[in-house]
């Protein structure tokens, strides 16, 4: 190829020395270089303090998409995360950031380090399927629109979980009140995975931050992730400022991953006391960002009420029959209300 190049720049030019054709030469593996870069699609795993569960998400991502680049960056973590990746999978790259700030900070750190068109930014406590990772990328290539999308989370067993929801807001509120989304994903859950050949791509409030495939020029125009969400929220403020952007935020079903849900922040219904407050704390942050002061408070009222309610329903319920799963929802309700009444 550099000869055919030279050949057609030397009878343009008329140059007879070597100068000029090591110049181009340069010129061209440059190009090719940065052309390479760019189309190449970077995974880029968070990790604190998740070693086993690390090393188990590059080696799935090595058996089922070998030619992505794997950046891990890791928050300080005090266990031997970092110095097993090197032992173990020395052509990873991996960025250890100065401290564990948040997530946030550490996807930012994450997607600067690469000029990959595509990347993916996981958990460390996610697993790749067999095509899932191709299937990803592939619907951000065929819909030039959408700024990110997620795949269908399953757990260890293979049954349905959570990976998408609406923007929080009061109509969403309002809809929690009624149990609607209890409902809709009890349904899927049930029905998990029968009716999955037949799920298509949809447009969604927002993406759970545990999978996100992520376009690049989105994610710029944006300005990245908002680090002032220290913990929790700050997936939906993304997705929410690219939906006003004009970009879309996609579901798509036919990628799927295997999400050990809890294993990097705790399960939703055994969070500590710490985490519950965080999550309160973020999803007001969100609120009060994007909406006025009036809707403030009036979100907080009705998540109040709402959780206020589902605490009194648990609590009838553990008088009927006390089982492990009644109480550890009560205990979650119970801590929602008393921290949405201490930030009001």
């Amino acid at each position: 190829m550099f000869d055919l190049l030279w050949n057609k720049y030397h009878d343009s030019h008329n140059y007879h020395d070597n100068t000029h054709k090591y110049s181009l030469i340069l010129y061209v593996a440059l190009i090719e270089i940065i052309q390479t870069t760019s189309s190449m699609v970077s995974i880029i795993i968070i990790s604190y303090n998740t070693q086993e569960l690390t090393l188990n998400c590059i080696d799935s991502l090595y058996r089922t998409y070998p030619e992505g680049e794997v950046i891990v960056v890791d928050n300080r973590s005090p266990d031997k995360t970092v110095e097993m990746i090197h032992r173990t999978y020395p052509d990873v790259r991996v960025i250890v950031t100065p401290e564990n700030k948040s997530y946030a900070n550490a996807v930012n750190l994450g997607m600067n380090a690469t000029t990959s068109e595509f990347s993916i930014v996981c958990n460390a406590d996610v697993e790749f399927n067999e095509h899932s990772v191709e299937r990803l990328i592939h619907f951000l290539r065929d819909n030039p629109t959408v700024g990110v999308c997620s795949p269908q989370q399953e757990y260890i067993d293979g049954s349905w979980q959570y990976c998408f929801g609406p923007t929080p807001s009061i109509i969403q509120v309002l809809f929690d009140i009624i149990i609607l989304y209890g409902i809709i994903n009890a349904v899927k859950s049930w029905f998990y995975p029968r009716f999955k050949k037949y799920d298509w791509p949809r447009s969604v409030g927002y993406c759970d931050g545990a999978v996100l495939a992520i376009r690049r020029h989105a994610f710029e125009e944006i300005n990245g992730f908002d680090e002032a969400f220290a913990f929790y929220s700050e997936e939906a403020d993304f997705c929410y400022r690219l939906t006003k952007q004009g970009w879309g935020v996609y579901f798509q079903p036919k990628a799927t991953v295997m999400h050990i849900r809890g294993a990097s922040s705790g399960n939703e219904m055994n969070m500590s006391e710490n985490a519950v407050r965080k999550l309160v704390n973020s999803k007001v942050q969100f609120i009060r960002k994007h909406y006025t002061e009036q809707q403030v408070k009036l979100f907080i009222s009705l998540e109040i009420f709402n959780y206020r309610f589902k605490e009194l329903l648990c609590n009838v319920l553990l008088r009927m029959k006390s089982t492990n799963l009644l109480q550890s929802k009560y205990r979650m309700f119970h801590m929602l209300v008393q921290f949405y009444r201490e930030i009001r």
